[in-house]
C-alpha cells in the first residue's frame, strides 16, 4: 500500500498491510522563515519515512499592539477579529503550502492548531487564565470567542493550503480545568470550530492533552482519531477501543521514549498493536516526544510497526 492509502485504510476501517506510523517533535525554528520549517518537516518526514505528517504549529498568536500582559476584561476588550495571513500564524500558512506542495500525491500531513482556551492561555493571558475563570467568566466568554472565530479562520486556510485536517489539541483535563470550567470554556468553542471544518478534511483528530482527561465528553467530538497518551496517565488503548470507533492514535511512551532501550520500544508497539487490532490505529506518540530524542530509537518504533 502507498502512504495515503494505508492512512485512509486506517481511518476508514478498511485492511490494512500494517499500521500507518508517525511521530513528532518541536524543531524550535518559530524564529525561522516558512521556507526553513517547512524544510525541517519535510526532512523529518523524509529521514524516518512516516506515513502521516504532523506538522507543528510554533508561531504566535499575536498580542495586541503595545500590550505586554492581558489579565483584566479591560484587557481583554483590546483582542479583535483580524487577517490571519497578517500574522505570525501567516508564516505558518506559507509553510503549510510549501510542504503541500512537495508532499502532494505523496502523503497526507495534518496541521496542529491549539484550542482557543489553550491559546489564550499560552500566548496571551498565561499565569491571568485562573482568576479570569473565576472573577470574569463574562469577559474570558467573549474574548474565547474572538480568538476561536481567528482560529476557525486560520484552520479553513490551512485545509484550503492542502492540509488533510487539523490535529486539535484540547487540554480536557483536571490538570487544567474542572469539569464545570471545561464544559463553558472548552468545550463549546471546540465544537464550534470541528463544526466549522466538518466536512472540509479527511482526517481531522483530537489530541486529548492530559492525563485526567473528560473523556467521557471528548469521545463525542466530531473527528476521525483520537490522539490521547495512553502509557501516561490515560487508559489504555484496549478500553478506548471497546467505547470509541474512532481510530486510535497512541501506543509510544512520548515521556520516556529518549531514555528507554529499543527491545522496550519495540514492546511498547507490539503491546498497542495487539490491543488495537487490525485497522483504525496509527502508531504515534501521546504527544510530542522530546527533540533529543536519538534517531535509532525513532526507527526502531517505526521498523517495529512494520515487523
Amino acid at each position: 500500500m502507498t502512504k495515503i492509502e494505508r492512512v485512509r485504510a486506517a481511518l476508514g476501517g478498511k485492511p490494512v498491510d500494517r499500521p500507518p506510523f508517525s511521530l513528532w517533535y518541536h524543531f524550535g525554528n518559530q524564529h525561522a522563515s516558512p521556507e526553513r520549517t517547512a524544510q525541517a518537516h519535510l526532512e523529518f518526514f523524509e529521514a524516518y519515512d512516516l506515513d502521516l505528517l504532523k506538522v507543528m504549529n510554533d508561531y504566535d498568536y499575536p498580542m495586541p499592539e503595545g500590550m505586554e500582559v492581558m489579565a483584566t476584561p479591560e484587557d481583554l476588550k483590546r483582542l479583535a477579529p483580524f487577517d490571519v495571513t497578517r500574522t505570525p500564524l501567516g508564516q505558518q500558512l506559507k509553510a503549510i503550502e510549501r510542504i503541500a506542495s512537495a508532499l502532494r500525491g505523496t502523503a497526507l500531513f495534518v496541521d496542529t492548531v491549539f484550542n482557543a482556551w489553550n491559546t489564550l492561555r499560552r500566548n496571551l493571558v498565561k499565569e491571568a487564565m485562573g482568576p479570569l475563570m473565576k472573577d470574569h467568566p463574562r469577559a474570558l466568554e467573549g474574548a474565547l470567542q474572538i480568538v476561536n472565530d481567528n482560529l476557525i479562520q486560520y484552520a479553513l486556510a490551512s485545509l484550503e493550503r492542502g492540509a488533510a485536517g487539523i490535529f486539535l489539541s484540547v487540554p480536557a483535563t483536571a490538570e487544567s480545568v474542572t469539569p464545570e470550567q471545561y464544559a463553558r470554556f472548552m468545550r463549546p468553542f471546540d465544537l464550534q470550530l470541528l463544526k466549522a471544518i466538518r466536512g472540509k478534511g479527511e482526517c481531522h483528530i483530537l489530541h486529548a492533552h492530559g492525563e485526567k482527561l473528560y473523556l467521557d465528553h471528548l469521545l463525542e467530538y466530531p473527528v476521525h482519531a483520537l490522539s490521547w497518551a495512553d502509557l501516561n496517565g490515560g487508559p489504555s488503548i484496549a478500553e478506548i477501543r471497546r467505547r470509541t470507533p474512532l481510530t486510535l492514535m497512541a501506543g509510544l511512551d512520548h515521556i520516556k521514549f529518549p531514555d528507554v532501550s529499543v527491545r522496550l520500544i519495540r514492546e511498547q508497539v507490539r503491546t498497542a498493536r495487539a490491543q488495537a487490532g487490525n485497522t483504525r490505529f496509527i502508531l504515534a506518540p501521546g504527544c510530542s516526544v522530546p527533540t533529543y530524542s536519538y534517531p535509532p530509537l525513532i526507527k526502531a518504533a517505526r521498523d517495529a510497526a512494520r515487523a
